[in-house]
């Protein structure tokens, strides 16, 4: 059974540096920085200085005009991906990997329309089918006009309260939208990206190199331990795109083209740093600080009686998915989670054998014993 888990995940995965999702990446972490500061500080991530240098720089080369688009096409929230779900739906529907100025180039092939009603499917992919009113996706997503009827009578989930106005102005001119948001990529592109595109390349390529080493030593325990994910998961042709501006996370995106399903792990350039061996003081404050929000601690009182997906955690504690999202990172940064694919569906599972370790590894530390 390893053995051929192994063997699926070495025909299944790849690795390579995709410049139009760093692009983007970079695009959305400058418009949500406030966010991801926050983050950074809750699980005491020390950002790399590169990234704050790329953020002081894009804040002087780019015009007032430049920044509000941006807030305006990427400032909601970062775990949610709402207008700016089509960028990165356009480039992940791509098996290859592209560079910014091709894909820029590709994406002003796709009409408006098709680019809009993305936009929808990002805002309203926790709430599609309230959003559909029995409707089928595949048909409304042609409707520009009915479209834009359901998003006026749906309100989205509440990080993403504030797309709303923006996606029915969108919906409303849909090829004005198109004018700025090209106008937008490219000048971010000319302007920003252009300077820092080689280091950071750069920057991703050796982690590449690290990490895809780690990869093939042993492929079962990479994908348990550094990407924590089930291994399972990897059905399918996967790319992972080593992010220097994540620094941390394990975004996976797949979609279904005309060749079959494709799926890209947007991973982050310091994950095995977070993810791997820590000092056993810093891990011990982690995990009282994880049980200082009590939402967090519900969250593993829950997943104690049985594994849950994600829809089901957020109706059950009275919270977002996206707020799931968040809390689920915190707790993977201390290994108390793991996902497992069942029922066409993914289900958190509370490790139990790691929260006894760190109740034991806290006593330790707390009462000086060894």
């Amino acid at each position: 059974m390893e053995i051929a888990m192994k063997d699926m995940l070495l025909k299944n995965i790849n690795f390579a540096y995709n410049e139009a999702i760093e692009l983007i990446v970079s695009m959305g972490m400058i418009a949500c920085e406030g966010e991801l500061t926050f983050m950074a500080e809750d699980l005491k991530i020390q950002m790399d200085p590169l990234v704050a240098a790329y953020y002081e720089d894009a804040r002087v080369r780019l015009s007032p005009h430049s920044y509000r688009e941006l807030q305006f096409f990427f400032n909601y929230n970062f775990f949610h991906k709402a207008l700016d779900f089509a960028f990165y739906e356009s480039i992940c529907t791509c098996p290859d990997p592209q560079t910014a100025e091709a894909w820029i180039e590709r994406l002003e092939q796709r009409p408006a329309e098709q680019v809009v009603a993305e936009m929808v499917y990002g805002v309203y992919s926790d709430k599609l089918e309230e959003l559909l009113e029995g409707n089928d996706w595949e048909e409304v997503k042609k409707d520009v006009p009915l479209m834009s009827e359901l998003v006026a009578r749906t309100k989205p989930q509440p990080e993403v309260a504030g797309a709303q106005g923006p996606l029915l102005e969108c919906l409303a001119f849909p090829e004005e939208t198109k004018l700025r948001y090209m106008q937008l990529l490219r000048q971010f592109y000319k302007d920003v990206f252009t300077y820092w595109k080689e280091r950071l390349q750069m920057e991703s390529e050796q982690a590449t190199l690290h990490y895809e080493a780690l990869f093939l030593a042993d492929p079962v325990r990479f994908i348990r331990d550094i990407n924590k994910n089930e291994p399972a998961l990897y059905d399918e042709p996967t790319t992972f795109h080593i992010s220097f501006f994540s620094q941390v996370g394990n975004h996976f995106l797949n979609f279904w083209t005309e060749a079959g399903r494709i799926g890209w792990v947007i991973f982050g350039v310091l994950n095995d740093r977070v993810y791997g061996p820590a000092a056993d003081r810093e891990k011990t404050e982690l995990f009282l600080k994880a049980f200082s929000d009590k939402r967090r601690l519900d969250f593993l009182l829950l997943l104690k009686k049985r594994p849950h997906y994600g829809q089901e955690i957020a109706a059950a504690l009275g919270i977002t998915p996206a707020a799931v999202n968040y809390h689920s990172n915190f707790l993977f940064f201390l290994d108390l989670l793991e996902i497992k694919r069942e029922d066409h569906r993914l289900y958190y599972h509370l490790r139990i054998d790691r929260l006894r370790e760190l109740l034991a590894l806290t006593a330790k530390v707390m009462l000086d014993e060894d």
